[in-house]
């Protein structure tokens, strides 16, 4: 046989091997292909579906619980800022009960650190201490008093001072009087509500809504009402409406404490600002001016049911006995009995 013939066997045998082994290639390939496509079995299982659907939930909240935890580890306005972005981006995904649950872990983390952010913020409390402690007005409401130092207290501050204040407001973080402490950083309720609230139900929406507007007012100060009684009675109405409206939501009881709260305080004053004149044991003339502006403004509510009620227990043991020490308990009883 020729070197030529003996060639062109060899060339032949190859090229039946080299279509052999790209067959075989092909038959393997074609497999694996099919089981990137195929969708997942359907077993009926819930349990599969919710561990499915649940996971990455899991991993967004894990991801949330690193953010909080530098932040505590380093507290500052550069890790406040991480920490809101990562829950504004990861809200939306998580369930109600987990907004619920991020929400009160926040707050536990971040309210004992806000003033801890920056080490300027003591010289700023120093400066506003100062600033109070000259300029006081007599006469002056609390509402006043706070939009005026608002105005005041940038004049006297560093650029690097104003700066920081501009980025503590923003952060809706506020410097207010606490009594037998001096000047404190408190955050408002606005901060909740700017944060969360539009991730919650309507009326947990309600509740921020109205939480911002009164912005956790100091109704007792000095042993004496600082907010007035007809505005006690308006907010009061409010939380009325709220209860009645969402009797079972998310924040009903602390809806009802605050309510409580309010009623106490308008139906029997306080030391200072007291209901009933010490000599007479009868209704002092201007509060009896500030029931009946309520009871027009709010007829037929059970602030002014309770109001009315209130006065006609007054009347009754009026001359005979000096009923000042039973005054919490009677209001107690006649909120109640009027919701």
């Amino acid at each position: 046989m020729s070197k030529g013939k003996i060639s062109l066997i060899i060339l032949a045998v190859f090229a039946v091997i080299a279509v052999f082994c790209v067959t075989i290639h092909l038959l393997q390939k074609k497999p694996v292909q099919s089981l990137t496509a195929v969708k997942p079995v359907q077993t009926g299982s819930k349990k599969d579906s919710v561990e499915s659907a649940v996971a990455p939930a899991a991993k967004q909240t894990d991801s949330i619980n690193l953010t909080i935890s530098a932040f505590q580890k380093k507290p500052s306005l550069a890790t406040l800022n991480v920490v809101e972005n990562s829950i504004r981006q990861q809200l939306p995904s998580l369930s109600i009960e987990q907004r619920y649950a991020l929400l009160e872990q926040w707050e536990k983390a971040l309210t004992p650190m806000i003033s801890r952010l920056d080490p300027e913020q003591k010289k700023v409390l120093t400066i506003y201490d100062n600033l109070a402690g000259s300029s006081y007005v007599d006469s002056e409401s609390a509402a006043d008093y706070g939009k005026r130092m608002d105005r005041e207290l940038p004049e006297k501050l560093t650029f690097y001072q104003k700066t920081l204040y501009k980025q503590l407001t923003d952060h809706q973080i506020q410097i207010t009087q606490a009594e037998e402490v001096g000047s404190v950083y408190k955050l408002k309720p606005a901060y909740w509500k700017d944060l969360f609230a539009s991730s919650l139900t309507e009326s947990d929406q309600k509740y921020w809504n109205q939480r911002a507007f009164e912005n956790d007012p100091v109704v007792d100060y000095d042993a004496g009402l600082a907010v007035d009684r007809v505005t006690l009675g308006d907010w009061a109405f409010s939380w009325e409406q709220y209860l009645k409206k969402y009797p079972k939501s998310h924040y009903q009881n602390h809806a009802e404490s605050i309510y409580q709260s309010y009623m106490c305080d308008l139906l029997v004053g306080l030391e200072n600002t007291p209901t009933l004149d010490s000599e007479t044991n009868k209704i002092v003339p201007e509060v009896e001016t500030d029931f009946d502006t309520i009871i027009k403004r709010h007829p037929n509510s059970s602030v002014s049911n309770a109001i009315t009620l209130f006065r006609k227990k007054i009347q009754e043991v009026e001359g005979k006995t000096n009923i000042s020490t039973k005054l919490y308990d009677i209001a107690n009883t006649i909120v109640k009995q009027t919701k």
